[in-house]
């Protein structure tokens, strides 16, 4: 049976636990060791200080060389497929 690490992670792949979460008592580690799997946790940080240099016209950090496409939440089976391709870097939702 599959479960959710076989339908987004490949073999070798990367998972990247944004924020504080919290695995219930099923957590199964065996895929990360059968599949070889890296964990890396990413914690929230000063967000007024990361929004403030991404919406500066002079765009200082070159954001957008690593953004490879956006869709509309209407599209987002293309936003899916366009994040699985393997030279996909970053592709952006927007919700309105």
């Amino acid at each position: 049976m599959y479960s959710w690490h076989s339908r987004f992670l490949r073999p070798l792949g990367t998972l990247v636990l944004k924020s504080t979460c919290a695995a219930g008592s099923n957590f199964h580690t065996a895929p990360f060791v059968i599949d070889e799997l890296k964990v890396i946790g990413s914690r929230c940080g000063p967000f007024p200080d990361a929004l403030a240099l991404l919406d500066d016209d002079a765009d200082p950090l070159h954001v957008d060389k690593f953004l490879t496409a956006t869709y509309d939440l209407a599209d987002i089976d293309h936003a899916i497929d366009a994040a699985r391709a393997r030279d996909s870097l970053k592709v952006i939702v927007r919700m309105s």
